[in-house]
């Protein structure tokens, strides 16, 4: 995360102290904004960001020290996430930075670029960052009678589908075909196939377990039923009522050929 902002009060005058343009001070013995992000999941500073050294760098047509402050960060933020398209989803998070204490009047922020830099990024296993985005809003609240200038990075991130596809998808379409197909299966010679209620149960307890796989790899919410999640869905409506259908008409064969006299009902 790199800040930087001009102090008039850390100028001087680089022929009066031996030529020196440009210091590195303890980020302690400095005036730092209290930069936050607002919607953080941990409240401990020590635990997000780890401060080190400021550059100072004197600057004599306004006057002032130009001071750069770049640390590393471990930011953990909430994102509403549209899990609709699971595993074929693309989320867009936004981090919200601004002062906490300061309005527009006593600390101004303005965007470096107009993207997030990725120069030193390191590919993720299970996302790819599709763009970036950081814009500038002017915010006014209640509270305050100034407004608030916050800078909101939008990281555009869409999900890689491998492993949903050969773990998850792929295993649920063959098992849901094997199903279909093996209720379709004529009866042999020695009689009717009573495998096909077994074939259906053994179905429909291998999509639960996928469907507990699933549950374990989404975030918990309500606001969204993913496609995937309908898709099990309806293949584990379509097995249940091919395996009660089957065992009705093996209830219907076996009475038949024990020579008992069908009902009316079935008879028409």
């Amino acid at each position: 995360f790199f800040q930087r902002w001009y102090d008039e009060f850390l100028y001087w005058i680089p022929e009066e102290y031996g030529n020196i343009s440009e210091l590195r001070l303890p980020y302690d013995s400095i005036w730092l904004p209290d930069t936050t992000l607002y919607n953080s999941l941990v409240m401990k500073d020590d635990e997000t960001r780890r401060l080190l050294n400021a550059k100072l760098t004197t600057d004599r047509n306004r006057r002032a020290s130009l001071i750069e402050l770049l640390y590393p960060t471990i930011y953990k933020f909430s994102c509403l996430l549209d899990l609709r398209f699971f595993p074929f989803d693309v989320q867009v998070c936004t981090m919200t930075f601004s002062s906490w204490t300061y309005d527009q009047v006593g600390i101004d922020y303005f965007p470096y670029s107009d993207k997030i830099g990725t120069s030193n990024y390191i590919e993720n296993e299970g996302w790819y960052i599709l763009k970036t985005k950081v814009v500038r809003n002017e915010v006014k609240y209640t509270c305050c009678p100034n407004k608030y200038t916050l800078l909101q990075l939008t990281l555009y991130l869409r999900r890689k589908p491998l492993f949903y596809l050969v773990n998850l998808i792929i295993p649920t379409s063959i098992i849901t075909l094997i199903a279909i197909v093996g209720f379709f299966t004529t009866s042999s010679a020695s009689g009717v196939r009573e495998e096909k209620v077994s074939l259906g149960i053994t179905t429909l307890l291998s999509m639960s377990i996928l469907m507990l796989m699933i549950s374990d790899q989404m975030p918990t919410t309500s606001t969204f039923i993913p496609l995937i999640g309908w898709f099990i869905l309806a293949m584990i409506i379509v097995i249940s009522l091919g395996t009660i259908a089957s065992s009705i008409i093996i209830a219907i064969q076996k009475r038949g050929s024990l020579g008992a006299r069908l009902s009316k009902r079935v008879l028409r």
